[in-house]
């Protein structure tokens, strides 16, 4: 083996703040979504290694390790696809040999985006270490080919997704809110419940237009009142905990609540620390993973550490 290269990143995760989500799948197999999501704190801590190759033996040549059971380390991983694509797409794979520890602090299937905020995480960190050089437009143009969550996380901050969710138009930043996440040992797989959603949820009408400019006139006292989730429907009814954990929330104070995503994480919105600190301790009864974070704004996805 030749030089090594590392880099230790945090990748941030997010909450869907609002989420419109179109009846039955398009011809993709996807559905056609309207969300305003957002970053959060919450983050996991990445570690790149990237080693020269002395010979042109492409076998294992991406290595993943991490230090929860329950993610794949194999092509599975949104890490592996990121990381692949890139050696990939530049015709380096007989080049160099990745391997990449995820400790994770974002739970697993939560509707947080944490498999799609290590993968932009790879892509941000692979164009340092490998001196590629892209641009914003060209990452989140690789972003959009691994998940539909993927381009959001590499922009980060507030922004309006479209399409599948890859399409991604940035707004202004929402003031610094405390955010408690909340969910039980649950995992929900988004595949099944967009199918539980064509078989029986309802679409209502996308008043995304009036949140933006709701954003854009910094009315949010209104923004946040008007807020749902059209998967939350489902939601409710795969695990009552949701329902326990809003009511708890709303009773305290909190100035939304609502089911982030897929599932079946909650979030609650507080505009300070000691009403978010009252709910997290009520919610710790409620179930068994529970944390404070807060929001970030653009440009604050990924840290180096």
């Amino acid at each position: 083996m030749k030089s090594k290269r590392r880099l230790k990143v945090k990748s941030a995760g997010k909450i869907n703040l609002y989420l419109s989500v179109s009846k039955n799948c398009r011809a993709d197999g996807y559905h056609e979504v309207k969300s305003i999501m957002q970053s959060i704190n919450l983050s996991d801590e990445l570690n790149f290694e990237v080693i020269e190759k002395e010979n042109t033996d492409t076998s294992n040549n991406i290595i993943i390790t991490s230090d929860n059971i329950d993610i794949p380390l194999d092509e599975q991983n949104l890490v592996h696809k990121a990381a692949k694509l890139i050696l990939d797409k530049y015709n380096i794979t007989n080049r160099y040999i990745i391997k990449i520890n995820i400790k994770k602090s974002i739970p697993v299937a939560a509707g947080l985006a944490g498999g799609s905020t290590n993968a932009a995480a790879t892509l941000v960190a692979l164009n340092e270490l490998l001196n590629l050089n892209l641009t914003k437009e060209e990452l989140l143009g690789s972003a959009g080919k691994i998940g539909s969550d993927v381009p959001f996380c590499i922009s980060g901050g507030t922004a309006l997704a479209e399409g599948r969710g890859e399409i991604i138009s940035n707004l202004p930043n929402l003031p610094f809110y405390w955010v408690v996440l909340a969910k039980n040992g649950k995992k929900f797989g988004t595949k099944e419940v967009y199918k539980k959603f064509d078989s029986i949820g309802k679409e209502k009408p996308s008043i995304h237009k009036e949140l933006i400019e709701e954003i854009k006139n910094k009315d949010f006292d209104n923004f946040l009142k008007r807020l749902f989730n059209d998967l939350e429907e489902i939601g409710l009814l795969e695990d009552e905990t949701i329902t326990k954990i809003k009511q708890t929330a709303y009773r305290l104070g909190a100035i939304v609540s609502q089911m982030t995503g897929s599932g079946p994480t909650v979030f609650a919105i507080c505009d300070n620390l000691k009403l978010a600190r009252k709910i997290y301790d009520s919610l710790k009864s409620l179930t068994n993973s529970v944390f404070i974070t807060h929001t970030k704004s653009s440009g604050q996805n990924f840290a180096s550490i």
